[in-house]
C-alpha cells in the first residue's frame, strides 16, 4: 500500500474540487466583463450621439435605458421602433464584441489550462447561453417605442457569442486539430485556401467602397450639409457611415461579383442601374442613382483576380491533378458560404417607407461567388500545373503529403518545460501530458512564434509511437499515476 491509499477521500480530493471552485470563478468574471463591454459600448455610442446632437439634452437615465436596445443591437437582433422593423445593423460593433468574446474565452481556456476539445465545450456553451437568456431577458423587459422578440434575441445573442467563444478557444483546446486529423490532406487546403479567398474578395470590396469614395466626395458632402450644419450632425452622420463600414465593404463585393444590391426602389448593378430613393447618409451618397456607365465592367476584373489568386495558392497542393481540383473546389465551397452568411447578416429591414428592404441577395451573391472563385482557379491550376517549387517527394508521398498541421499541433520543448515548471509549482499536482496525443493541446494561443508546418508525410517517416489508450479524464486536475509521472 502506497501513502496516498491510507489518505482519506476528503483529504486527497480538496485541491481538485478547489482547483475546479476556481475554473468556474474565472469563466463567471470572464463572462460578466463580456457583458459589462457590451453594455458599456452600446452606452458610450448613445452618449456620444447625445452629447453632440444639437438641442438635445444629456440624460444618463435616458442612456442607460437606450443601452439595453443598444446591446440587443450588437448582436444582430432584430428591433422595431414605433412599430417600424430595424434590422439593418451596423457589422463594426458586432465584429468588436465578438473580438471581446474570443479573447475572454482564450483568457479563461489559458489560465484553466483548458487543452482538450471535451474541455471547451462547457466554457463555449456557457458563454453562449448566458448571452442568449441576457438577451431574452432583455427582449421581454423592453416596453414603449423600443422592442424586441425575445425568442430572436434569444437565438441572435447566444450564436453571436458561441462563434465567437469557439473561435477564441479552436486552436488551444484543439478544435482545428480536431478538424485537421479528420479530413484528408487536399481537403484541409481547400479550407484554408477558402479562408484566403474569403479575405481576398472582402479586399475587393473595400478596393470597390474606396474607389466609389474617391469618385463622390462632392455628393457626400453635400448629402452631409443636408442633415445639418452644425457639429453634432456632423458627428452623428460620421458615426453612422464609420459603424456600416463593413456592411457597405460587403455590399461592395455584390457589385464586384454583378449581382448587385437594393435598397427599397433603387437596384444597382454593375450593367444596371433602376433609380430610387436612398437615405439622407453620407456613405449612401456612393450609390449610383443614375444609368450605369459602360466603363464601370472593369470591376468584374476584381473577382476574376480572386479567382486567379485561389487557382495560384492551389498549385502547391502536393498530388495528382484531381487533388489539386478538388482543393479549389473545397475552397470555392467554404468562400460561398462564408459570403452566404456575411451578406444575410448585413442585409434586413430599413423602415415601413420608400427604403423598405435592404438586401445584398445572398443566395445569387453566393452563387456568384462560388463561379468566380472556382473556374478560374479550376482553368490555372489545370493548365499551368503544379507548382515547381513544391518538392517532388510530396508529389508521390500519397493522398496526406499536404496535411499541414494547424498552428498549436505540435508542442516545442520550452513550451513543455514551462508547463512541467508550472506543475511543480502547484498544490494540485498540474502535470503536462508527455504523450504524443496530447502534443497538439500544449502550444499556448497567444505565442508570438510563427506556425511551424508539420507535413504528415514527416510524421508517417517517424519510427512507430507505441499506441496509447484514452486520455484519462483525471489527468486535467493532475491525478496521474506514478508511471504517469516518469
Amino acid at each position: 500500500m502506497s501513502v496516498l491509499d491510507s489518505i482519506p477521500h476528503a483529504i486527497a480530493d480538496g485541491p481538485r474540487e478547489r482547483r475546479l471552485g476556481i475554473r468556474w470563478w474565472l469563466l463567471a468574471v470572464a463572462v460578466v466583463v463580456v457583458l459589462l463591454a457590451g453594455y458599456l459600448i452600446a452606452a458610450g455610442l448613445i452618449a456620444l450621439v447625445m452629447a453632440t446632437a444639437d438641442g438635445a439634452q444629456f440624460n444618463p437615465v435616458v442612456v442607460l435605458l437606450g443601452a439595453l436596445p443598444g446591446w440587443l443591437a450588437l448582436h444582430q437582433t432584430a428591433l422595431k421602433i414605433t412599430g417600424a422593423p430595424l434590422s439593418v445593423l451596423p457589422l463594426l460593433p458586432t465584429a468588436l464584441v465578438m473580438l471581446l468574446i474570443a479573447i475572454a474565452s482564450a483568457w479563461v481556456a489559458r489560465r484553466s489550462r483548458l487543452r482538450r476539445p471535451d474541455q471547451a465545450w462547457p466554457l463555449i456553451t456557457a458563454m453562449g447561453l448566458v448571452h442568449a437568456f441576457v438577451g431574452a431577458g432583455i427582449g421581454v423587459v423592453l416596453g414603449g417605442p423600443v422592442h424586441a422578440i425575445p425568442v430572436d434575441a434569444f437565438v441572435s445573442c447566444g450564436l453571436t457569442a458561441t462563434t465567437a467563444s469557439a473561435a477564441g478557444v479552436a486552436n488551444r483546446c484543439g478544435l482545428i486539430y480536431l478538424v485537421w486529423e479528420r479530413v484528408e490532406a487536399e481537403v484541409w487546403s481547400g479550407m484554408r485556401l477558402g479562408l484566403l479567398a474569403l479575405a481576398a474578395l472582402v479586399g475587393a470590396g473595400g478596393v470597390v467602397l474606396l474607389a466609389g469614395i474617391c469618385l463622390s466626395g462632392s455628393a457626400m458632402v453635400a448629402a452631409m450639409a443636408s442633415l445639418g450644419n452644425t457639429a453634432g450632425d456632423a458627428v452623428g452622420t460620421t458615426l453612422a457611415s464609420i459603424l456600416y463600414l463593413p456592411n457597405a465593404v460587403l455590399a461592395g463585393w455584390s457589385f464586384a461579383a454583378g449581382t448587385g444590391l437594393s435598397i427599397g426602389r433603387l437596384d444597382v448593378q454593375p450593367l444596371h442601374v433602376v433609380p430610387g430613393p436612398v437615405p439622407d447618409l453620407p456613405l449612401l451618397a456612393v450609390l449610383p442613382t443614375h444609368d450605369s456607365a459602360a466603363w464601370w465592367a472593369i470591376v468584374l476584373a476584381l473577382p476574376l483576380v480572386v479567382g486567379l489568386l485561389v487557382g495560384a495558392a492551389c498549385r502547391r497542393v502536393p498530388g495528382s491533378l484531381a487533388r489539386r481540383l478538388l482543393a479549389v473546389g473545397v475552397a470555392a465551397v467554404v468562400a460561398a458560404l462564408g459570403t452566404l452568411l456575411l451578406a444575410y447578416v448585413a442585409g434586413g429591414d430599413l423602415g415601413n417607407g420608400p427604403f423598405g428592404q435592404v438586401t445584398l441577395r445572398p443566395v445569387a451573391l453566393a452563387t456568384a461567388t462560388l463561379c468566380w472563385v472556382a473556374i478560374p482557379a479550376a482553368a490555372v491550376t489545370w493548365l499551368a500545373g503544379p507548382d515547381i517549387d513544391v518538392p517532388a517527394t510530396e508529389e508521390t508521398a500519397g493522398p496526406e503529403a499536404d496535411g499541414e498541421a494547424p498552428e498549436g499541433a505540435n508542442a516545442d520543448a520550452a513550451d513543455t518545460a514551462d508547463d512541467a515548471a508550472d506543475s511543480t509549482a502547484d498544490a494540485d499536482g498540474d502535470h503536462a501530458d508527455p504523450r504524443p496525443d496530447a502534443a497538439f493541446a500544449e502550444k499556448e494561443p497567444d505565442d508570438s512564434e510563427p506556425a511551424i508546418p508539420q507535413a504528415r508525410m514527416a510524421a508517417d517517416a517517424e519510427p512507430p509511437v507505441r499506441k496509447v489508450s484514452e486520455i484519462d479524464p483525471t489527468e486535467f486536475d493532475g491525478d496521474l499515476s506514478g508511471d504517469d509521472r516518469r
